[in-house]
Order: structure tokens, then C-alpha cells, then sequence
């Protein structure tokens, strides 16, 4: 009975020590691939998209990473692009889990890596499917605790996105190499009570116009 009993102590702290070095490995390492990283205890569900149309402001933070090469997140591409102007870089995760935002209706949000660099995320579509993979929670997340004091906990419906550098055919297919948190920013209530007294104001305005001439 003493040897059952140490044989499965053993095997406790062993699985013990392998989840607290995953945990402790992220955002930079321990991932195998992103489908890994949303079956871990930090996720309790999640639906994968086969398309998604972005629209209007969104938040995005980066979450994790796998790759050893430098990917970058930025709402700025384009001839004299610097990586260091990038919201977001594996080259240093410090501000991983802090918010920034993207107005799709004006901007996009590029995935960077060497080769190929510039790669739209919106629209996800067919077209971009080989460098992203794109889920929806289904449920809310535990706390995101390896980030330390940027630590989050995302909300049911949060959009998940990871990029595969290099595309499917270089890359190595694991799109993990920089994953990506989204949720819509809401408009304020008082943005649609105020735009129906606007359009009404104008009205009134152009009326008493007409009147006068």
C-alpha cells in the first residue's frame, strides 16, 4: 500500500510541475499549437470561424506567443513601417494584455513577420485563411494569471485570432506564432439618442431655411 501510495504521489507532483511550467512558460513558450492553447485550463470553450467581417472600433490585445522569429501587431503598415512602432511584438510582451483600439471602418490591423509582411486581418476570409485562424469563446475565461499585473479575463463572445508567419506554405501551420484577443467597443447610448435629435435639428434647420428665402 506504501508504494501505491508514493507511485501516485510521484505521478501528482509530476503533472503538478508540467502544468505550473506551461503556465509559467506564457505568453513566450509552451504552446503547441493555438487549438492547444484553447483546450488549456484558461479557456472553457470556444467556436471556430470560418469567416468574420470586422466593423466599426474594436479593442485588441495580444495574449501569447510561440514564435522565436519577431511578429508584430500594428494598425501601421507600409514603406518606412518600423517594427518598433508595432501595438504589439513578440520582441517584448510586457504590455501583452493591454487594450489597444482599431477603427475597421478606417483602419486595418496588420500581422507582420519577415517574409511576407503586411497581412490584413479584415476581412477573414478564405483568401487569408492560410496565415489566420479565427475563433469566437463561447463561454468566459478563467484569468489570463501568466500575464502577471496585465492579468484579464475575456469575455463570452471575445474574438480569438492566431497567426501562422509565413503562411501555410512556409510557415509551420501552428498559428500560434502571435495570438490575439478582439471584443467590439460598444457605442454609447447616448450616441443613438443624440444622432435621431441631430438629423431632427438639421431638418428643422434647413425647414426654417427654405421658409426665409
Amino acid at each position: 500500500m506504501k508504494k501505491v501510495t508514493t507511485v501516485m504521489s510521484l505521478a501528482f507532483l509530476a503533472l503538478t510541475q508540467v502544468n505550473s511550467a506551461s503556465a509559467s512558460s506564457l505568453p513566450g513558450a509552451g504552446i503547441d499549437n493555438i487549438t492547444t492553447y484553447l483546450d488549456s485550463a484558461y479557456f472553457n470553450g470556444y467556436v471556430e470561424l470560418n469567416n468574420f467581417d470586422f466593423s466599426n472600433v474594436w479593442k485588441y490585445t495580444a495574449i501569447a506567443y510561440e514564435s522565436g522569429n519577431q511578429n508584430t501587431v500594428s494598425i501601421n503598415s507600409g514603406p518606412g513601417w518600423n517594427p518598433a512602432d508595432a501595438s504589439f511584438t513578440t520582441a517584448n510582451d510586457s504590455n501583452f494584455g493591454q487594450w489597444s483600439n482599431v477603427n475597421f471602418s478606417t483602419e486595418q490591423l496588420y500581422f507582420e513577420d519577415d517574409n511576407p509582411t503586411d497581412i490584413g486581418l479584415d476581412p477573414f476570409t478564405i483568401a487569408n485563411s492560410s496565415f489566420f485562424r479565427v475563433f469566437q469563446l463561447t463561454s468566459d475565461s478563467n484569468s489570463l494569471s501568466y500575464l502577471g499585473g496585465n492579468a484579464l479575463t475575456l469575455a463570452l463572445g471575445t474574438i480569438i485570432v492566431g497567426f501562422n508567419d509565413n503562411g501555410l506554405g512556409l510557415g509551420d501551420g501552428d498559428f500560434d506564432d502571435i495570438i490575439v484577443a478582439l471584443q467590439p467597443v460598444p457605442i454609447p447610448a447616448a450616441a443613438f439618442l443624440f444622432a435621431p435629435a441631430l438629423i431632427g435639428f438639421m431638418g428643422l434647420r434647413r425647414r426654417a431655411k427654405n421658409t426665409v428665402a
